[in-house]
């Protein structure tokens, strides 16, 4: 059961391995203009969140006059607003941040990986996906100290990294569902055998 469990999270690393190889082809194929283009999604997402904030808001006003509860509504409101104006207005800071943010999340899904890799069975390839773990690991190490430190030829590296690492988690997803499968036919004939001695 324990195996199972461990095994069931497949999609996770199908899907962060699709969100890795669309990073790192944006990043490889539009390097100059990677960060301005960042940097204006995070003024749109900035507007865009800002916008959300105010709708909230006239959802609490609404609440208010009809004296239903407001307060939470409010307070979404008011830290949506707040999130979405420092976004737009200092998109290059949050623009950091969320570069800070894809290390730390590719640390944890490299910790993630780590963590099942040592506790599944029948995977193929063991020792393949402990060291691309560390390598996860290491990245969003690197990514969290310096997000701008490395300017061009970071963007480049990090694309190719994201792009390698990408299809090492889609084969990792693919590779776990396998070892699931087959568990699950031996936990099966286990059953079988102990019903029909």
């Amino acid at each position: 059961m324990e195996v199972q469990k461990a095994n069931s999270g497949w999609l996770a690393f199908l899907v962060s391995g699709i969100v890795a190889i669309g990073y790192g082809v944006l990043a490889i194929t539009l390097t100059d203009e990677f960060i301005d283009i960042l940097e204006i999604v995070m003024r749109i997402s900035g507007i865009c969140i800002a916008a959300t904030g105010g709708v909230f808001l006239a959802a609490a006003i609404v609440r208010m006059t009809k004296k239903m509860p407001w307060a939470l509504v409010l307070l979404i409101a008011v830290a949506l607003i707040l999130v979405g104006v420092l976004s737009a207005v200092y998109s290059a800071k949050a623009l950091a941040l969320l570069i800070i943010l894809m290390g730390i999340w590719s640390a944890l899904i490299g910790a993630f990986m780590l963590m099942v890799t040592t506790r599944a069975q029948n995977l193929w390839n063991k020792g393949f996906y402990i060291a691309s773990a560390i390598l996860a690991i290491v990245f969003g190490v690197l990514v969290i100290a310096h997000p701008f430190g490395f300017a061009k030829w970071f963007i480049i590296m990090s694309g190719i990294i994201a792009l390698v690492f990408g299809l090492i988690m889609v084969m990792f997803g693919f590779a776990v569902r396998r070892a699931d499968k087959e568990v699950k036919v031996e936990v099966l004939e286990s059953k079988i055998n102990t019903e029909n001695p």
